[in-house]
Order: structure tokens, then C-alpha cells, then sequence
């Protein structure tokens, strides 16, 4: 398929209300069903695992039951040394697989971690539902996938049956996106016309940069400078940031997560340019971990995309939003995904009711459920109204943008976010 060219700029004043909410069957006497995230919950990548997490058991604790079935959340870490790893996130997809009461899972976080879970959830098969991921290639098989990324969406499931779903955004939207909103003037935009981009060599990092910068030059833009680098082996950005400079770069775009290093060369910015200078990226830096690390750099001119819409601006999800809220306290239990890891194990549950129903009131099997999840239509979620195609995209998908607000601590905030054309 084609990406649809151009960002719809419409933004999101409403959703339909949320009607997920409260019991889902009786007092769970049938048995016990669980449901099972795989997220980065430790070390530098904790500041987008660990909410989304909460935010997802926070939906299964909200359910409570079934059908007449007992809910239950398995929460499972994929990071290794704090760093999500996709050998640590497989080795947890088979624990799941061997507990025969989990009937789905919520994640991975990671795109990289996704491409080695899916072909081993496949096989089972279990239902996987991400909040976040964001690489194209996963779901839909792009002419460069192969190439670019080792892999096309076929490749991923050797059943020839689609297990998994995601209510993000792909890249094909988010690094135009940005790309879209840099070269823009104010005050729709930030009127830069050259930049630099670098990105951490992950099939996520590498996935989102390039896209980013095939828009920006093709809407007159000008890339000054374009980079690969793996984190472990460089931890210093001076000759990067020293070239991007010198060729008169306005700002730098990253495609890379917090957990990968992607905001050390904000924070290496100081002393070379001004504070002013625009560092832009994708979801992976929208999070507390990049604060930190810009350092004395986090200002106001760093953005990111997220590819889920902000719950916080639909109405109707304002009393489970404050519930959740009161519930985990304080700003390191509330991510750009937290509401979305809130949605997808909602999504599950819904999914698995009725797959409950389609098998006479009876503990359904994983396929069935996989079934279930496939039809999804219309589902009235915090982040939006969430219908779900046969490729495992949503197809009316939001991206929200985040600016910095500084401080101490300094926070992202809301800045707009806008519907783009999903994939049929």
C-alpha cells in the first residue's frame, strides 16, 4: 500500500464516551483468566514501560471479571541491564505460552521487540496487542521492508494467520509528521529548512529517521547531515553535533529511544549551540529519561511525536483518566502510553468476552480469542474509537505532538495532535 500523503490537521476535539468500564461478567466463580503485558518496566527504559504497565493492569483491575470468569494481570520486564532486549522479551512470550490460562498479552513497547516476539506468538498462537509500536513493516509489506528492516509482515507469521494488533500510529505517519510540522512557519510550525538526523540503528530508530527524512527534503527541505550509530558503541555525539553545526543545521531529528541514548547528544548540545536549537524525535524520546539526559538542554525547542492520541483531551474519558490518576500518583505513573496500555488490555477483555459468548459460555481457545480481536470495531477507548483491520492496524489512528515544558523536574506537555489516514 502507499501511505497516504498528507496529515489530515483536523484535531481531535471529542470521542465517543468510554463504555468499557466497571464488571464485565459475575463473581468469577467459572475459573481464572489472565491476561499478560511484555513491557520494559526497568533501568532507563521504566519511564515508558512501567506506565504504560500500570496502565493496562489498572484496566484488568477496573474489569475484574469475565463473563463470570476472574481476571488476572501477568506483567512480564523485557529489559536486560535496562534496556529492552527482543531475546529477553521472546524467552517471556514462551512463559506465556506455557501458562495456559493466558489468553493475550498487552506489548511489546519496542518494534525491535516486536519482530522477535510475533513469529513465536504466532506459532502458539496468543493474541498480542501493542500500544506503541510503530514500525510500517510490521503490519503491512512496504516494497523496501525486506531490505530496510530484514523482514516483511508475512515473514513475521508463519501460521498465514494475523495475531497481532496496535492502536499506534505506524511511522509511514509519525516521521512525516514531524517532518511536516519542522518545515512549517510559525505559529503552525518551526520554519526550520535544514537539518540534521541521526539515529540509533534499530528497526525502529532506523525505521522512523529515514522516513522523517525522506519528507523533509521532498517538501524543500534540506538534510545536512544523516547518521547510523549503535549506542553501545558511541556514547559521544561531539563530532556529529560539531558537523551539524558547521553545516548550518536549525535543529536535529533523532529516531532512537531514551533507553538507546537517543537525548545524550542533546545534552552534549551545551556549549556548541545555542538553547534555542530545535531537537526534535519520535515517541521513543517522549518520555522522563530524555529530560534527564538533555540536562541542562531540556528546553522548550525539544518535540515529539506520540502515536496515540492524549486521553487527557477526551471528555468522556475524564472520570477513568482521574481514577487512574488517584489511583497511581504522582508524574512517574503517567505516560504518553499509559492510557493506550489501558485500551489495549480493555480491548483484550472485550475481545475475550466475546469469544466466550461464540464458544457457549466456555473458556474460549487462543484462537478464538485472536478471532475475536481481529473483528473489533468501533470500540469506545480512552484514546479514541478503535476499530481494527485484518492487518492488525488501527484504521483511524491519532498523533499527538509533545513539547518540553521546563522545570525541575521538566515534564512533556500537549501541544495538538491530529486524525491521519489509517491503512484499510
Amino acid at each position: 500500500m502507499v501511505r497516504a500523503r498528507g496529515l489530515a490537521v483536523l484535531i481531535i476535539a471529542t470521542f465517543v464516551a468510554f463504555a468499557c468500564g466497571g464488571s464485565t461478567g459475575g463473581s468469577g466463580s467459572k475459573g481464572e483468566i489472565d491476561i499478560a503485558s511484555d513491557l520494559p518496566t526497568s533501568g532507563a527504559d521504566a519511564s515508558s514501560g512501567m506506565p504504560t504497565q500500570l496502565g493496562a493492569a489498572f484496566a484488568v483491575s477496573r474489569a475484574g471479571t469475565v463473563r463470570g470468569y476472574s481476571l488476572k494481570f501477568v506483567p512480564y520486564d523485557d529489559a536486560t541491564q535496562g534496556v529492552h532486549d527482543p531475546a529477553h522479551g521472546v524467552q517471556n512470550v514462551q512463559a506465556m505460552i506455557s501458562n495456559k490460562l493466558i489468553l493475550g498479552m498487552v506489548g511489546p513497547f519496542n518494534s525491535n521487540v516486536a519482530k522477535a516476539e510475533i513469529p513465536v506468538a504466532n506459532a502458539a498462537p496468543l493474541a498480542m496487542m501493542s500500544p506503541s509500536n510503530t514500525n510500517e513493516c510490521l503490519t503491512v509489506t512496504y516494497p523496501y521492508c525486506q531490505a530496510a528492516d530484514g523482514f516483511t509482515a508475512e515473514s513475521l507469521r508463519p501460521s498465514t494467520v494475523n495475531n497481532y494488533f496496535r492502536v499506534a500510529a505506524p511511522d509511514t505517519f509519525q516521521g512525516p509528521a514531524m517532518a511536516d510540522f519542522a518545515l512549517k512557519a510559525a505559529p503552525a510550525g518551526l520554519g526550520i529548512t535544514k537539518i540534521a538526523v541521526w539515529d540509533d540503528e534499530e528497526t525502529f530508530g532506523q525505521g522512523v529517521a529515514n522516513n522523517f527524512a525522506k519528507e523533509f527534503a521532498a517538501k524543500g527541505g534540506t538534510v545536512v547531515d544523516r547518521k547510523s550509530y549503535d549506542p553501545k558503541a558511541k556514547s559521544d555525539f561531539h563530532d556529529f553535533l560539531a558537523s551539524a553545526k558547521a553545516n548550518g543545521a536549525q535543529g536535529i531529528y533523532v529516531g532512537g529511544t531514551s533507553a538507546t541514548g537517543a537525548c545524550k547528544a542533546r545534552g552534549q548540545m551545551a556549549g556548541l549551540f545555542n538553547p534555542d536549537i530545535y531537537y526534535l524525535g519520535p515517541d521513543g524520546i517522549g518520555d522522563a529519561q530524555c529530560i534527564t539526559d538533555s540536562g541542562s538542554m531540556a528546553t522548550a525547542n525539544m518535540y515529539a511525536t506520540q502515536g496515540v492520541a492524549d486521553a487527557s483531551q477526551n471528555p468522556s474519558a475524564a472520570s477513568i483518566v482521574a481514577a487512574y490518576t488517584s489511583a497511581n500518583p504522582g508524574s512517574n505513573n503517567l505516560g504518553a502510553y499509559t492510557f493506550a496500555g489501558y485500551d489495549c488490555a480493555a480491548i483484550l477483555i472485550d475481545a475475550i468476552g466475546r469469544a466466550i459468548d461464540a464458544n457457549g459460555g466456555n473458556t474460549p481457545t487462543r484462537a478464538q480469542v485472536i478471532t475475536a480481536l481481529g473483528q473489533t470495531k468501533n470500540f469506545q477507548g480512552l484514546t479514541g474509537v478503535i476499530t481494527l483491520n485484518a492487518a492488525g492496524d488501527q484504521t483511524t489512528p491519532t498523533l499527538q505532538f509533545q513539547q518540553v515544558k521546563p522545570g525541575s523536574p521538566g515534564t512533556w506537555v500537549f501541544k495538538s495532535q491530529f486524525a491521519v489516514g489509517g491503512t484499510s
